[in-house]
């Protein structure tokens, strides 16, 4: 029998896969797991990447027990369509396994993060058939991201996908964003009660601790000492306007800035092609880092860059950009100027905000006769970091929210 306060928690990724949102999912339930929660997580087997291998199908880790739902060959994100079918399998196993552990025992809250994007309606029902409180963490808010992103949809399954978010939304206590942008969106276009809608930041992955903010060396990364080098990590994904980058990097041959790309995604190859036919050699490709050479890396670092689409700001948070506070780095966000974020980043000091590759390589050119205002903007960062983005405090924030529910809950829309 399962023992209170218990949690059933939903997400297709989890160590040791890579997925980022999988890292932070299980951050939070191992500081759950360690305040005396029963936590109890529903994963599918690794298949982030193409490589993947299988983790045990059950184990405890951290104190959390997960459970691992086969995956078969259905691995990697580079084609949309095996995709789809990694994130059917997982969702039909998941319904599966979570009705199983729901019938073992009595369950507090069943809670949702965002892999794969229609997660939630599964976890509404689950909680629904459980009389559980129903908890969904949205890292994108989905569809829209495709739409905004360019990608061509069929009607009818985007009528069925936003008809599956409001039934999600309607039995949701709680629905968990990372920024105000995001959490106006729930509320002014998805008619979510603004009651019901909580901001919850993410901290840095990598965490770079305060004594390894000095430099670190630049030969490892492909750049001289007394370049500027300039560090986009992550997944280089739909979101993403990287060929501004690449143009701004182009137009630097003769200039002595390093442009550092590192992550996987389903523009790598692309952007990696570009840059090798047009010869860009101020851009470097690096494979996605393990945390102690990513760490290494940020150490190396000048300045940290972060873009999203037009458009996107209101429907995701780069979170790339808290590894780059973590270690000291001020940030260049290529994004939308009327934003939110962009404006938060210039009032606070922590970096710098443009619209596109031209003002990129603008401001580039201005910031390498003014390495005192990189310098100061440095220090300007790790404070916003320490004031907004601590990860006890965030952990903590999801116990308050876990431990609420400690009252059994009605039952409903089943």
């Amino acid at each position: 029998m399962l023992k209170n306060p218990s949690i059933l928690v939903l997400n297709q990724y989890y160590p040791p896969d890579t997925a980022v949102s999988g890292l932070y999912a299980a951050e939070i339930c191992a500081g759950l797991a360690a305040r005396g929660f029963d936590v109890h997580v529903v994963a599918g087997q690794p298949s982030y990447t193409r490589p993947s291998h299988d983790a045990p199908a059950r184990e405890s880790r951290d104190g959390v027990r997960v459970y691992r739902v086969p995956m078969g060959r259905a691995r990697g994100r580079e084609r949309m369509a095996r995709r789809i079918a990694g994130y059917l399998r997982y969702l039909v196993g998941a319904w599966r396994t979570g009705r199983k552990i729901l019938k073992a025992g009595p369950c507090s809250t069943v809670l949702a993060f965002s892999n794969p994007p229609v997660i939630g309606y599964v976890g509404a029902r689950l909680a629904a058939a459980g009389g559980c409180r129903f908890v969904w963490v949205l890292h994108d808010i989905h569809p829209d991201v495709l739409a905004v992103s360019g990608w061509r949809l069929p009607r009818l399954m985007v009528w069925a996908w936003e008809v599956a978010n409001r039934a999600a939304f309607r039995r949701a206590e709680t629905v968990v964003v990372l920024s105000d942008d995001m959490k106006r969106t729930l509320v002014e276009r998805k008619g979510v009660p603004e009651s019901k809608v909580r901001v919850i930041p993410v901290w840095g992955i990598p965490e770079v601790a305060p004594a390894e903010h000095p430099p670190g060396p630049r030969d490892e990364w492909g750049a001289a000492e007394g370049e500027l080098l300039l560090l986009t990590s992550g997944n280089m994904g739909v979101m993403h306007p990287l060929d501004e980058i690449l143009d701004a990097a182009k137009r630097f041959a003769d200039r002595p800035v390093r442009f550092v790309f590192t992550g996987e995604g389903v523009k790598r190859r692309r952007l990696e092609a570009r840059a090798a036919a047009e010869k860009i050699d101020r851009a470097v490709f690096l494979p996605r880092l393990p945390d102690e050479q990513l760490v290494r890396l940020l150490r190396a670092a000048d300045i940290g860059l972060a873009c999203l689409h037009p458009g996107l700001e209101d429907l995701a948070f780069p979170s790339r950009l808290c590894a780059y506070l973590s270690a000291g780095r001020p940030v260049i966000a290529i994004m939308n100027l009327m934003s939110s974020l962009t404006r938060w980043i210039e009032e606070t000091g922590c970096g710098w905000s443009v619209s596109g590759g031209r003002e990129l390589e603008d401001l580039v050119l201005a910031l390498l006769k003014d390495p005192a205002e990189i310098a100061r903007r440095g220090i300007r960062a790790r404070q916003v970091y320490d004031d907004m983005f601590q990860r006890a405090e965030i952990i903590e924030a999801y116990a308050k929210l876990a431990g609420s529910g400690l009252a059994p809950a009605r039952r409903s829309e089943r």
